[in-house]
């Protein structure tokens, strides 16, 4: 006996998912398959959205058309409404969004509507096909559509529309019928490669995204069903099973057209019976539904809220009201074109380039969820519009408002429930706290770690003879550093610098002695080989340079100012600043001579590195209004004290040069280490570090995914 689609498609999944978790990343050959598959369909899908909106809206006359359009648009705007009610609804249990650095300069609002009115007109069509910009695929169907609504003689391109589109149909259903072989494939790809780790990060996204799109399928929609139409709620449910069943299993929207299809021919029969237009008509509006009723896609914007959260990227209400208004001509087109949306706008709103990645983690388990709610608001959108455009609607007002209310009252409770129980936690938390030395330093050597400078007779001449001959390298450090040199929370004295010094020590064979900075006689230190050289974000400047050598440059940085959050709207005019004589601005030493020649009518308090490490006193107790810093430091400290943000001015407030200091008389030295640095950029151990110690960038190797075959049966290594 054959099987049925459905049960083909069942049984695909299910080994899909078993060959996943049994093989493991051995799946990832069954990759190119489902490449090929999903290509074969992105070609036809997106013909398929302008040429059946040329022809729906061209076979339609103006009178026509606009019966249409007034009986449709308030079913669209309802549409539209619910699922921007349940996202926002959704990021009301995401916690408020935090700041780390502000860029003054950048004003993402206005770049991001500049750039999506070319990313949305089709002034290219080769290029939006070429590039699946799937709004600008619309706009293009929709404008052919309506000037070809307004010809008298058009039979013969209506014609070319409708058989390109009974072709693409046929090529649609051929991919239907090879269906089960492209969701083997992908499950068994997503579910040999997914990182669980990754999910896990993504656990209240990924849940919450399946939870509201199963509410909206399986109550939502069917109320609406029911409360305008002639539908009990049972018979809505039903119908929308066996119409969602396929897009739901292969996470393709189009899947569901033949079935949609197919029950208007039923409701025809069963209500329409005497009309000979109904079946033409239903067939007319179907692409247009199709095209502007995938209500699921714009479950990404969800995406990106609470990437604004984990990325402390935070939005304010005008650019929040922006992303949500450009989710509309986004969200046109099939599920899987969602990943274009996404790309556009984490590329247009500057988020992290891992963030892409992370979409497509979560999509793997997201996109059939999002498949079965956009099958479900395509039907649903096209039988409340036809019921309008033939008067057939009643409204079951009592049924709407006790399942309206019962819907609000849920969503109140949940949203209660989730926000006192759950606590979530962005990519920035304890981001330097959990970082180690043995990460990204194998085997380091020996070291020890002196709280209290040794007392020792003054040394002078070139230290490197010195060191290669007593095997010890003594390097001068500080705790104030982060993320260069500063204890995590296991009191292991860590950072950037530190694992330069674990290198260098290695290279030269040596073991390590760390020696505490004392800053108020830095320059006493260096020249009397207190140590060998200082390794803790030492910058270069004027008077340093005086009193020591210094290698070439391993890091720059911008200067910026630390200013509250709670009034960073008043510290954005760079130039309003400096001519403020009211304003108290707190930095230290090396920053003095910035702060003099930027805020010359400022007050200004110096601190030492000691108050540094009390947190920068005078800006925590009110003593001043900012303070200026470098770039790293503020925004590390900002970390553990939201309160405060840097405000970035784009280099305006000059750079600070990080290099390692030694003596004046280390020449020999100071040309090895130059040499050394050099090569360290050059192996790739500078981007390793700079990705670990700056970026908070997972660099370490990890074993291979957990499979059955590795892990339990131990088949493969």
């Amino acid at each position: 006996m054959r099987l049925t689609l459905g049960y083909q498609v069942l049984i695909a999944a299910i080994l899909g998912v078993a060959s996943g978790l049994f093989f493991g990343p051995f799946c990832k050959a069954f990759e190119p398959i489902g490449e090929i598959y999903f290509t074969l369909f992105q070609m036809v899908a997106l013909p398929y959205i302008a040429i059946s909106l040329i022809h729906g809206l061209g076979s339609m006359t103006p009178t026509t058309g606009k019966r249409l359009a007034l009986a449709g648009w308030p079913f669209w705007m309802m549409l539209w409404g619910i699922i921007f009610a349940v996202v926002f609804a959704l990021s009301l249990m995401i916690p408020h969004a935090m700041f780390t650095t502000i860029e003054a300069g950048r004003d993402q609002g206005r770049e991001l509507a500049k750039n999506f009115l070319s990313y949305l007109v089709p002034n290219n069509p080769l290029y939006d096909f070429m590039n699946n910009i799937i709004p600008a695929i619309a706009a293009i169907g929709l404008i052919f559509g309506i000037a070809l609504m307004h010809l008298k003689a058009k039979e013969p391109i209506l014609s070319l529309c409708e058989r390109g589109t009974q072709l693409i149909e046929v090529i649609l259903l051929w991919l239907a019928l090879i269906s089960p072989i492209a969701i083997f494939s992908r499950l068994a790809v997503v579910f040999g490669t997914l990182s669980f780790e990754e999910v896990y990060s993504l656990g209240f996204y990924v849940v919450g995204f399946i939870a509201a799109t199963l509410l909206l399928t399986i109550w939502v929609l069917p109320v609406l069903l029911s409360s305008f139409t002639s539908f009990t709620f049972r018979e809505a449910l039903t119908v929308i099973k066996n119409i969602c069943l396929l897009p739901f299993a292969t996470g393709m929207t189009t899947l569901a057209l033949p079935y949609i299809i197919q029950y208007m021919k039923k409701l025809k029969k069963k209500h329409h019976v005497g009309d000979p237009h109904f079946e033409g008509t239903s067939q007319t509006i179907l692409p247009i539904c199709y095209s502007f009723g995938q209500i699921g896609n714009c479950m990404v914007l969800f995406f990106i809220l609470f990437l604004s959260f984990y990325f402390r990227h935070p939005f304010n209400g005008w650019e929040k009201a922006l992303i949500s208004l450009f989710m509309l001509p986004m969200s046109i087109g099939t599920s899987m074109s969602s990943t274009n949306a996404v790309n556009f706008l984490i590329d247009q709103l500057h988020f992290p380039p891992g963030s892409i990645e992370m979409f497509k983690q979560a999509t793997a388990v997201t996109l059939n969820f999002q498949a079965l709610v956009s099958a479900a608001s395509i039907f649903t959108f096209m039988v409340l519009v036809l019921g309008a455009y033939y008067g057939s609607l009643k409204i079951r007002l009592r049924f709407l408002s006790t399942h309206l209310a019962a819907m609000v009252l849920f969503s109140g409770v949940a949203i209660a429930i989730v926000d006192k129980t759950l606590h979530l936690q962005d990519t920035f938390h304890g981001r330097y706290t959990g970082l180690t030395i043995r990460d990204v330093i194998h085997n380091p050597v020996h070291a020890e770690i002196l709280t209290q400078v040794p007392a020792r007779e003054p040394v002078s001449g070139d230290p490197f003879a010195r060191i290669l001959e007593k095997g010890i390298l003594r390097v001068g450090y500080s705790l104030v550093d982060i993320p260069f040199s500063y204890l995590n929370s296991k009191g292991e004295l860590v950072g950037y610098d530190i694992a330069y010094a674990y290198e260098l020590a290695r290279d030269l064979d040596c073991t390590l002695q760390f020696i505490p900075i004392d800053y108020d006689h830095f320059d006493e230190q260096i020249e009397n080989g207190v140590f060998d050289i200082a390794m803790s974000a030492i910058a270069m400047d004027k008077e340093r340079i005086k009193f020591m050598n210094f290698t070439v440059p391993y890091e720059e940085e911008n200067v910026v100012l630390v200013v509250p959050t709670k009034k960073w709207e008043k510290y954005m005019d760079l130039t309003q600043l400096e001519a403020n004589k009211n304003l108290t601005i707190t930095t230290y030493q090396i920053l003095l001579s910035t702060a003099k020649r930027h805020f010359p009518q400022s007050t200004i308090i110096e601190f030492t590195a000691t108050q540094q490490d009390q947190e920068m006193g005078p800006l925590l107790n009110g003593g001043a209004d900012a303070g200026l810093w470098m770039q790293l430091q503020a925004f590390a400290w900002s970390l553990s004290h939201p309160e405060f943000v840097a405000i970035d001015y784009e280099g305006q407030l000059g750079k600070i040069y990080f290099a390692y200091p030694v003596s004046l008389q280390s020449r020999q030295w100071i040309e090895f280490l130059d040499h050394w640095l050099s090569l360290k950029e050059q192996s790739g151990f500078k981007d390793k570090m700079t990705r670990y110690w700056l970026k908070g960038e997972d660099v370490q190797e990890h074993p291979p995914r957990w499979s059955v075959i590795r892990n339990v049966f131990h088949l493969v290594k």
